[in-house]
């Protein structure tokens, strides 16, 4: 009896082991890339970029302020404009992923 439970306990701790390194080599998920939200009012526009006056963004902890963000597409806005806006930081920089004028 004693030798089947050290055979069975053997047996166990090899599936264990196997069990969590096949665990740890599994691919992670890759982290998304926040996507913040604001409205302003457009300062300056240029096929490349877009000067916005935005209003607080809480989940930076940013004051209202002026910035200037890249554009991936140009857009049919002018300055003046109030707008509606998400944005991401990535390797270059803030850019725009959707610009709506607010009328």
């Amino acid at each position: 009896m004693t030798i089947f439970i050290r055979a069975l306990t053997g047996v166990l701790l090899t599936f264990s082991l196997f069990s969590a390194q096949a665990h740890e080599h599994q691919p992670q998920p890759a982290q998304a890339t926040p996507v913040h939200h604001a409205q302003g009012i457009i300062k300056k526009i240029t096929p490349q970029t877009v000067t916005i006056a935005h209003q607080a963004i809480a989940d930076l902890n940013w004051p209202p302020m002026t910035m200037q963000f890249a554009l991936s597409a140009p857009v049919s806005l002018t300055a003046g404009d109030r707008v509606d806006f998400t944005f991401v930081q990535d390797d270059s920089g803030y850019r725009i992923v959707s610009l709506t004028a607010l009328r």
